[in-house]
């Protein structure tokens, strides 16, 4: 593997990339070189940018991008979203939640916590807690209705460790979940 490359302007080094390519099944690996990644790092700046726009700021013809967008989209290395600023959608308080299971698997209590809306990452994990996920709420009330009683009366539910966030200090949506 190439060295480790940072995201940003100024991309040095090269790093290995795997998945689907062109709709196959089979795994295709691939390097992804310094293009691969100044289109990722302008991407990550706009993801609406136009593909001329793109070109000329990678300093490459638009067709070249095109296949290479392709190729990322294609391989899952990349996806272009929407995101949902949570301060500006009313969501003022974000916590960590431990959470102990009794009864039924971690999973199937996982897949449950999953469903209910104000819950935006659930984890199996290992350690104290057999779950770990993350809250979204209006407010401290709303934070304290939705563990207590949403939350605390999902079946399997043992007991909660919640961590309120006082102050989020990084928050790195440029990668999807596992």
């Amino acid at each position: 593997m190439g060295s480790s490359a940072t995201l940003a302007d100024g991309i040095e080094g090269e790093r290995k990339a795997s998945g689907r390519v062109n709709g196959r099944e089979e795994d295709a690996d691939f390097t992804l070189d310094r293009i691969d990644e100044k289109i990722i790092a302008t991407l990550r700046q706009s993801g609406r940018i136009a593909n001329r726009d793109l070109a000329r700021i990678v300093e490459v013809n638009e067709a070249t991008v095109r296949t290479r967008l392709r190729r990322l989209e294609e391989s899952n290395t990349v996806r272009v979203v929407a995101m949902r600023d949570f301060n500006a959608m009313g969501f003022d308080a974000l916590a960590a939640v431990g959470v102990q299971v009794k009864g039924r698997t971690a999973a199937d209590v996982g897949a449950d916590l999953a469903k209910l809306e104000s819950v935006v990452t659930v984890s199996v994990a290992i350690g104290t807690y057999d779950l770990e996920i993350q809250v979204l709420a209006r407010d401290l009330s709303d934070l304290d209705r939705i563990l207590t009683h949403e939350i605390a009366h999902v079946p399997g539910v043992e007991r909660l460790f919640p961590g309120i966030a006082l102050k989020v200090l990084k928050y790195n949506p440029e990668w999807s979940p596992l």
